[in-house]
């Protein structure tokens, strides 16, 4: 009697749990269907495998052996538990799309900051506040913000005079843009230990850019890929400390990686044309850079993709920490630019285990003589490598969903998602492997010259040379053309047409026609030997 007792129960189990096998299967179906990023064949096909597998276990169920129940148990088990992550897995990875900045909008920002060692801790305790006299949008909405207070405000013609009498406490605040906060950063390491930021103010503008929608399929497209030199979201301008082209052909399944030095000089539209450094051009949002790159390669570029250093903290941090062969001992700044000797981050040569920070700082190193730019791009390659292979692992694909999560709310593009999605589709259905390429626009010459954001300081630039334009406009040009054999013709009447036309804009300084084109487009202070 309690042996077929314990057989119905047995049962009951098993046929529970090839239920919800078929629940969670169907739950898996339609999480595909609706993430839309596996081809809908597929997604059949495993419907219809789970049907057969369902149906085949079922049949089993007059097996009496106790030993192939227990199997059958443990198999059923697995499958469940496998398809519910699976099935959440591409939950996550639907949000992580909808959670993707879109473009149509930046942030700016206003500090209202102090001395560090005064009582100051908020805007109410300001008496006497300085401003510049130069007025922009972001001034005047700041102002009006701060109009509910009571505030005497005095005006100055530089930044230097108003910090000096803050120094000096002949006025108790200074408010200072975003950008003029970190070129002051960037140019006196004790910035961030004698200032203290007590009040913020955002401006949200609406961009000029639409999201592109376009088919990422069948033709070749360029990505402006920038790094933020910033924490936060990338909605705010900042420097572009990451500059990279991604050349992609999906006919070929094929990329080119293009890094572009963030020093290079290079016209400044915003500024009359007159030279400045890449960098520099991320405080007027992506679409300049993007702009400029387009001019001085002579290239189309079809879309950027904007995220900022706090990504790859989180990143790392969600995955636990990666591993990685620290190639010097060095200290540098923390993620907040602070240079106090508690924020400070000291890293010694050899491998270890490195947080979101420690591997921030790594990436972003490059003071130490003879590590430059050319190590800090070798430490982020081998950051990237340790990312990759901790989330190859069991621990990281475990996280792997949270990890596109915090990707996605750290991405700002104009690239419509239902295009992305159908790429990502295509490239699963084609069922072809990625091979991938990789250039680097460094120059070899680095002097000292005026900047259009800071003319009235020599800044360390990289002069570009004529060669490196010439092999990015190559690229792109090869990759744009597509050769059908059996279309293949000359016109012996009009070879003028198979020659490359492009000409290098005439604002574009190189090392080659350094002395031919600053005399001719460039202001006098330009005009010198180096």
């Amino acid at each position: 009697m309690r042996t077929r007792k314990r057989k119905k129960i047995n049962n009951k189990v098993d046929l529970v749990l090839l239920l919800l096998f078929l629940v969670i299967g169907f739950y898996f179906s339609i999480e595909a269907i609706m993430g839309n990023l596996i081809p809908l064949k597929y997604i059949f096909i495993f419907m219809a495998a789970v049907l057969i597998l369902f149906v085949g276990i079922f049949l089993t169920f007059k097996v009496r052996n106790s030993a192939f129940r227990i199997i059958r148990k443990v198999f059923l088990t697995v499958l469940c538990c496998v398809l519910l992550f699976g099935g959440i897995f591409q939950g996550q990875i639907r949000n992580a799309f909808s959670n993707v900045n879109d473009g149509s909008y930046y942030k700016d920002y206003m500090y209202v900051i102090t001395l560090k060692d005064n009582d100051y801790e908020s805007i109410e305790d300001v008496g006497v506040l300085g401003y510049l006299s130069q007025r922009d949008d972001l001034l005047d909405y700041s102002l009006k913000q701060l109009n509910e207070y009571s505030l005497r405000n005095k005006m100055y013609d530089t930044l230097e005079d108003e910090l000096a009498d803050l120094d000096d406490e002949e006025i108790d605040a200074v408010l200072i843009s975003a950008k003029d906060q970190t070129l002051q950063e960037l140019n006196d390491s004790s910035f961030s230990g004698k200032y203290k930021t007590i009040h913020t103010i955002e401006m949200t503008v609406e961009s000029n850019n639409d999201v592109v929608q376009s088919d990422l399929t069948s033709k070749p497209f360029v990505v402006y890929v920038a790094g933020l030199d910033n924490m936060g979201e990338p909605t705010q301008l900042g420097l572009h400390d990451v500059n990279m082209l991604l050349m992609v052909d999906p006919v070929n399944h094929h990329v080119e990686m293009i890094s572009i030095n963030r020093d290079t000089y290079i016209p400044n539209p915003m500024m009359n044309d007159y030279p400045d450094k890449l960098t520099h051009l991320g405080w007027y949002g992506p679409e300049t850079a993007m702009e400029t790159l387009e001019r001085i390669f002579g290239i189309e570029i079809d879309y950027y993709a904007k995220v900022t250093f706090e990504s790859l903290i989180k990143i790392i941090d969600t995955l636990g920490g990666i591993d990685v062969d620290v190639q010097i001992s060095f200290t540098e700044q923390d993620e907040n630019r602070s240079f106090a000797e508690g924020d400070l981050i000291h890293l010694e040569k050899g491998y270890q285990h490195l947080n979101g920070s420690q591997a921030l700082a790594y990436a972003r190193h490059r003071h130490t003589e003879g590590w430059d730019v050319r190590g800090r791009e070798q430490a982020q390659r081998d950051i990237i490598a340790a990312i990759v292979d901790k989330m190859l692992s069991v621990e990281g694909a475990l996280k792997l969903g949270d990890v596109v999560n915090v990707a996605a709310s750290y991405v700002s593009t104009n690239m419509s998602m239902d295009s992305a999605r159908s790429f990502v589709k295509s490239a699963i259905d084609s069922g072809h492997g990625w091979t991938f390429g990789s250039s680097t626009v460094n120059g070899d010459v680095e002097v000292l010259l005026p900047c259009a954001m800071e003319n009235d300081l020599e800044r360390s630039v990289v002069l570009l040379e004529e060669s490196d334009i010439q092999l990015v406009h190559d690229i792109y040009t090869s990759m744009n053309t597509q050769i059908h054999f059996n279309e293949f013709a000359f016109d012996l009447d009009d070879m003028e047409k198979y020659m490359d036309t492009f000409t290098l804009d005439k604002h574009v300084i190189t090392l080659e026609n350094y002395y031919e084109v600053v005399p001719e487009y460039f202001p006098e202070y330009l005009r010198y030997r180096f």
